[in-house]
C-alpha cells in the first residue's frame, strides 16, 4: 500500500482471516484438477451451494468447497 510517496506496510501477524469469507470459482477449482461433473454433482445434491455469481463465474465459498472435499472424501492431487 502506497500513501503520498511512502510505503505503508501490514503486520501480517496482527491479520486474522476468516474462512468463510474467502471464495473460490468453479473455473479455479476446474483448474486445480476437480473434474466438472463432480463440482455439478456437489451443486445437484445441494452438498455445494454458489455463495456468488458474477459475469457468468459460480463463486463459491473456500471453506464449503473444503466441506465437499472431505465428506466425498476427494481430494486435490
Amino acid at each position: 500500500m502506497r500513501e503520498e510517496g511512502r510505503c505503508c506496510y501490514v503486520n501480517p501477524s496482527k491479520l486474522s482471516l476468516d474462512w468463510e469469507c474467502f471464495i473460490v470459482s468453479r473455473r479455479d477449482m476446474i483448474l486445480d484438477g476437480v473434474p466438472l461433473e463432480l463440482i455439478n454433482t456437489w451443486m445437484n445434491q445441494h452438498i455445494l451451494e454458489p455463495f456468488s455469481i458474477r459475469n457468468n463465474e459460480i463463486n463459491f465459498k473456500t471453506q464449503d468447497v473444503r466441506h465437499a472435499l472431505e465428506q466425498q472424501n476427494w481430494y486435490y492431487l
